[in-house]
């Protein structure tokens, strides 16, 4: 009786006679996986689609050595695998259940090559790693197999070692050949197309004290800052400039500075108006203003005189838009789209493509 999924009903039948019943003997078996991810629980119906999206823990949540894993993931979390990591906050609860627990048969967990499962939220030695890969499997006939089983019930964590998606199964295995499963997708994503910001030298703390939307593991650094030339800033980004700095309004002659008022304002009158961003735009790029939906569109201005363009890379995974800033003077990041709303560049309020 194979292929069963949890819920099901499984039978087993024992006969005096092929024709004669003496007794029936029914045993209802229920094998239930409950996740935990980004967004809290994982409802039953959306399990395998899409699943259960965790951080693929790159970040440094315990400001540990910056020179291991650098200059893409110093310190990335991820690689402490011998220690407890204070601060870690990116291990998500996975439960395993069996309905009624039996002493008989065997309970296997399998997992893909991207995730590792911890008895601890905080990681710690060898002693905490339930699963480093592969699969591990529970005689629940073994007392001390059983019990190693059951001390699990409060949960298990489970941590994104890479990028990339699979599923995590558990299965009950009976004595008599029959079985239950449960599957859940897990997909581990970050923002990874640049370097994780480093922690011993102040520039997360920069970053984070400015923009206090940004989440750990959902920005990186994609380029250096240009202090002290100060090349090129946000603006001027959106439309591949990296050779000007774009004001409001003025322009300064002998510099490098642009006013899109003094260029392509429409009237010329010292004041920055949509009318102006829509001919810098259409200008430069071609863009024209769109609706309200960072889906839709290339470039983002904000209310706070920012802008920021779509960054077209994999690292959403399908669940995040992924746009990229120049902030002012400081590095390139990419960010998830709303995460640097409520700033000091306030809010998007103009849209282009």
């Amino acid at each position: 009786m194979e292929g069963f999924r949890a819920g099901d009903v499984s039978l087993l039948f024992s006969f005096e006679s092929f024709l004669d019943w003496d007794w029936v003997e029914v045993h209802v078996v229920e094998l239930i996986l409950s996740a935990y991810d980004l967004d809290g629980v994982v409802l039953d119906a959306n399990e395998e689609n899409p699943g259960a999206y965790v951080h693929f823990n790159l970040d440094n949540d315990n400001s540990s050595n910056n020179s291991v894993g650098a200059p893409k993931h110093p310190g990335g979390d991820y690689l402490e695998t011998t220690v407890s990591v204070s601060g870690e906050n990116d291990l998500k609860v996975l439960k395993m259940d069996l309905k009624p627990m039996l002493d008989s048969g065997t309970i296997v967990l399998t997992i893909p090559s991207c995730a590792k499962v911890w008895n601890s939220a905080a990681k710690g030695d060898v002693n905490n790693l339930v699963l480093g890969s592969g699969s591990k499997s529970w005689d629940l006939s073994d007392p001390c197999d059983r019990s190693a089983f059951l001390a699990l019930g409060s949960g298990v964590y489970v941590e994104g070692i890479n990028n990339g998606s699979g599923n995590i199964t558990l299965e009950y295995v009976g004595t008599g050949g029959f079985s239950v499963s449960d599957i859940i997708k897990y997909t581990f994503i970050a923002a990874d197309c640049g370097e994780q910001a480093r922690t011993d030298n102040g520039q997360r703390g920069r970053f984070e004290g400015a923009f206090t939307g940004l989440v750990r593991c959902e920005w990186s650094i994609t380029d250096n800052s240009t202090i002290p030339n100060m090349n090129y800033n946000c603006i001027a980004f959106t439309v591949d400039d990296y050779t000007h700095w774009w004001n409001p309004i003025y322009t300064i002659p002998g510099t490098n500075v642009r006013g899109i008022d003094d260029e392509y304002g429409n009237p010329k009158n010292g004041s920055l108006e949509n009318s102006d961003l829509d001919n810098f735009y259409y200008s430069l790029k071609g863009y024209s203003p769109t609706a309200i939906d960072a889906n839709d569109a290339q470039v983002m201005y904000y209310s706070g005189y920012h802008g920021a363009k779509k960054r077209g890379c994999g690292c959403g995974s399908g669940k995040w838009i992924m746009f990229e800033s120049k902030c002012g003077g400081w590095e390139r990041i990419e960010h998830i789209w709303d995460q640097l709303n409520g700033s000091s560049y306030g809010t998007p309020t103009r849209f282009y493509k």
